[in-house]
C-alpha cells in the first residue's frame, strides 16, 4: 500500500451495494443500507497512516474499531488523507456533518470514546463523493494538503466506470 507512514487525518470512502445487517460493538446490530459511507479518523500512533489504515484493510476477522466491523460488508474504495501534524478528526468530522450531500447513519460511531460527544465520524451519502468537495479544508486550515489514495475502481448507478486502477496513488484534485 502505497500510503505514508507519516502521522495525520484521513476520511476512508467505502462503497455498500446492498443491505446488510451488521452487530458492531455495543452500538448493536444495525441495518447498512446501500450507498457511500465516509469514515473519518486519525492515524497518530506507530506507522502512522500505513499503519492504521492497513489495520482497517487487513483486519475485519477480529474487529477493533467501528470502521473495522462496517468493513465486514463494504468495500473500501478510497482515502482522503492529510499528513498535517494537526489532529483534524473532530475538525473534518464537523464539516461533514454540516455538509449537505451527507447525513449521520450512526450515531456515535468512531466517536464513542468521547464521552460527552453525541456525533459521528461516519457519514451515508446515496453518491459517490468527490474529492474535490475535501479541496475545501486546504482553504480552511493553515499548511494542510489533502491528497487522495485510490483502491478500487467503481461502477456508479448511472453504469458509469470511475477508471480507478487498484492500487494507485494520485495528488490530483478531481
Amino acid at each position: 500500500m502505497d500510503l505514508p507512514d507519516e502521522k495525520g487525518t484521513y476520511v476512508l470512502i467505502a462503497s455498500v451495494p446492498q443491505m446488510k445487517r451488521l452487530e458492531v460493538g455495543q452500538l448493536g446490530k444495525l441495518n447498512i443500507v446501500p450507498g457511500y459511507y465516509a469514515y473519518v479518523g486519525s492515524a497518530f500512533g506507530a506507522g502512522g497512516l500505513r499503519a492504521r489504515i492497513g489495520h482497517h484493510l487487513e483486519s475485519t476477522a477480529s474487529p477493533h474499531w467501528h470502521i473495522d466491523y462496517l468493513l465486514r460488508v463494504a468495500e473500501p474504495i478510497e482515502v482522503w488523507y492529510t499528513t498535517s501534524g494537526q489532529k483534524l478528526e473532530h475538525h473534518w468530522a464537523d464539516l461533514l456533518e454540516k455538509a449537505s450531500q451527507f447525513r449521520i447513519p450512526i450515531p456515535r460511531f468512531g466517536s464513542s470514546d468521547y464521552h460527552r460527544s453525541r456525533s459521528s465520524h461516519l457519514f451515508y451519502s446515496k453518491r459517490r463523493p468527490a474529492f474535490a468537495w475535501l479541496r475545501q479544508l486546504e482553504e480552511r486550515f493553515e499548511d494542510v494538503h489533502v491528497e487522495r489514495y485510490v483502491m478500487v475502481e467503481v461502477i456508479d448507478e448511472r453504469g458509469t466506470s470511475c477508471s480507478i486502477r487498484r492500487e494507485s496513488a494520485t495528488r490530483e484534485l478531481q
